[in-house]
């Protein structure tokens, strides 16, 4: 695997949404969604205070200005889709080696999943005899894990490598990888071959430093969208984790990187629209096994029918 290049020592323009904790993941996912200027994603919640940051990141001040005046229209439009107000929205330019500096104020280890523990490259964690240590910086992504959508992926994950069981799932898709993280947990888990993509090249390079830092070269990563990638290999198991509407416009091409009678997880879907979720890929055959909510998010298990 190339090692990519370095990220300038640029100012970071950004766009600065302060809300209320419990609105900081659904802001984040309808960001996600939108078409936006080129940008990152981030954000953190700050359990003192009981309010959250959520960042839209740009390389320059005039995608900065633009960015802003997209956000202030689309919080008009979510106004209902949110639990609280909205407090402030403000500019912000920071240096990137503040930037990687915050991210210690907020991120700290935790257990995403029975055996799988999180933890930052800074900070050191005793495990259990059975724990297995995903160690990732989240860089300028969402991704650290304690999204109750990547938590669902990560369950589902750990619940399905049962190395008792002969016809557990090898192969595996991280379609939408962000930081990555699901990838690194899949390989520990052990998974394989993998495949991971995402639409936007801050991911990748996040993914790919992520992956370096902890000397994991056998994931096969690619930028793509998920509407039209071919895959190198129908997987076993695809972890979806892409916000409802993509899932829905995307649905065909999804289940077709999977093998027959193979395994897939639907991720990054508000529990009032999983419904319409479930409803949609039954009527493609899918079949759901099972399905977790965690906060306001459900994730789904689905089997690919064998023909």
């Amino acid at each position: 695997m190339t090692a990519p290049a370095p990220i300038p020592d640029t100012p970071i323009y950004a766009v600065e949404i302060e809300t209320d904790n419990r609105d900081v993941a659904v802001l984040g996912e309808l960001l996600s969604a939108m078409d936006l200027p080129p940008q990152a994603l981030s954000s953190y919640e700050n359990l003192e205070t009981g309010r959250g940051i959520t960042y839209v990141l740009c390389d320059t001040s005039a995608e900065e200005a633009a960015a802003r005046a997209q956000v202030e229209t689309l919080l008009e439009q979510w106004s209902s889709l949110l639990a609280g107000p909205v407090h402030e929205i403000r500019d912000k330019t920071i240096k990137r080696e503040d930037w990687s500096e915050s991210w210690k104020k907020y991120f700290h280890p935790f257990r995403a999943s029975r055996r799988l523990v999180i933890k930052p490259s800074w900070e050191d964690f005793t495990a259990e005899p059975d724990d297995i240590l995903l160690e990732i910086d989240p860089g300028m992504c969402f991704g650290t894990g304690s999204h109750g959508t990547t938590r669902g992926c990560l369950e589902f994950l750990d619940d399905l490598a049962d190395e008792k069981n002969p016809d557990r799932p090898r192969s595996l898709i991280d379609a939408g990888c962000g930081s990555g993280i699901l990838s690194m947990a899949a390989d520990k888990l052990g998974y394989g071959p993998i495949f991971a993509f995402d639409y936007d090249p801050q991911a990748i390079l996040v993914t790919h430093e992520n992956f370096d830092r902890a000397g994991l070269k056998t994931v096969q990563v690619s930028e793509g969208d998920v509407h039209d990638l071919v895959p190198p290999f129908q997987a076993d198991l695809v972890l979806a984790n892409i916000l409802a509407p993509i899932l829905l416009e995307a649905k065909e091409n999804l289940l077709q990187m999977v093998r027959p009678g193979g395994l897939v997880v639907l991720s990054g879907i508000l529990t009032s629209q999983y419904p319409h979720i479930k409803q949609a890929f039954e009527a493609l055959g899918a079949a759901e096994l099972e399905n977790r909510t965690l906060a306001d998010w459900t994730s789904g298990l689905f089997r690919r029918p064998e023909a």
